[in-house]
């Protein structure tokens, strides 16, 4: 799963009525034999649940529905399918602590889950639990070969000061031809976002690496390659007007403006 889907992942939870993952399909002989087998308190229990999970979910109550999911992963702790839609419910619902708690249990049963993964690492970036979610990323795209992984990888290293690391990570993804053709959404002014060239993202970033260590020449270089690549660069543009004023001045080191992570739209 694409860092860009989870956008789509979390309307999809919310817009239907019966919200289980792919891994529920697993489940299908022991669903089947709830329904047809014959009727019993406990079956009966876990089917009103069921339909109340449902109905709230109708009305997008997730306080309501995520009640349910846990009633009925009482009744039946087999159906740990279950837990699959409580992690998508939490994380559609930005309750970001839960998601990524339910989605680290998951991942005990099953490390391959890489949708699952996804969820915990954008929940923990949410938290801001950077390394935490470094460590996912890096899982991810070890296991996918993803550039938009990759990016958020490079972007935390940046917040961590792990500027060898970062700038590793940046010259894969210029070096890579399909980042000329992905974008990532990054937060502007006033909430905005935009959505920008990978490729001109990652020269952005090597630009203010660039300027954290005084190398403003190198920085500018940056700069201009990235909007180069994407003339409406709103931050690019900004970080090479800033360091022009700079270095106009003779300021020596600038600060520049931090790069931004892709946006996490919930």
């Amino acid at each position: 799963m694409k860092q860009t889907n989870m956008n789509t992942i979390a309307a999809a939870i919310l817009l239907s009525v019966f919200a289980f993952s792919a891994n529920a399909q697993k489940g299908k002989a022991t669903e089947t034999s709830l329904t047809t087998s014959p009727a019993s308190p406990s079956n009966s229990m876990f089917d009103v649940q069921m339909a109340a999970y449902r109905n709230a979910m109708n009305y997008y109550d997730i306080q309501a529905a995520s009640v349910a999911l846990y009633v009925a992963l009482a009744l039946n702790p087999q159906r740990t399918d279950l837990n699959d839609s409580l992690a998508y419910l939490y994380f559609a619902g930005e309750r970001f602590g839960q998601a990524y708690l339910i989605g680290e249990e998951i991942l005990k049963r099953d490390s391959k889950r890489n949708d699952i993964r996804e969820i915990v690492a954008v929940s923990k970036q949410s938290l801001n639990m950077v390394k935490e979610a470094l460590v996912d990323y890096e899982a991810l795209y070890a296991a996918t070969n993803d550039l938009q992984y990759l990016y958020q990888m490079a972007t935390i290293q940046y917040q961590l000061k792990r500027f060898g690391e970062c700038l590793a990570s940046l010259d894969k993804i210029i070096a890579d031809p399909a980042a000329a053709q992905q974008k990532v959404s990054l937060r502007i002014q006033e909430g905005g976002s935009q959505n920008v060239v990978m490729k001109a993202a990652a020269h952005n970033i090597k630009g203010i690496c660039a300027m954290e260590v005084s190398q403003n020449d190198a920085a500018l270089e940056q700069f201009n390659k990235a909007v180069e690549i994407f003339p409406e660069f709103v931050l690019a543009k900004n970080n090479l007007n800033f360091l022009k004023q700079q270095m106009a001045q003779g300021a020596g080191k600038g600060t520049g403006t931090q790069p931004a992570a892709p946006s996490q739209k919930k």
